[in-house]
């Protein structure tokens, strides 16, 4: 079944699973001096690192399907 949600139209074009994926993002969280609050958001860009968790194959999120 294709993903319908934050990994719509991605799938790994090595071993065609459709996740998860590791995918190197920019996050903000509310950091104090003893540690960190809840993720306020999380972002990833089409030419952001993206790795298979199953296959292990790596690219671009572009590479897996992610649009510009």
């Amino acid at each position: 079944m294709p993903n319908t949600n934050i990994l719509e139209g991605m799938q790994c074009p090595n071993c065609e699973s459709e996740g998860p994926f590791r995918i190197a993002c920019t996050s903000t969280v509310l950091v104090y001096d003893d540690g960190t609050d809840d993720f306020e958001w999380t972002n990833w860009e089409p030419d952001s690192w993206c790795q298979c968790a199953t296959c292990e194959f790596a690219a671009t999120a572009r590479d897996f399907g992610l649009e510009d």
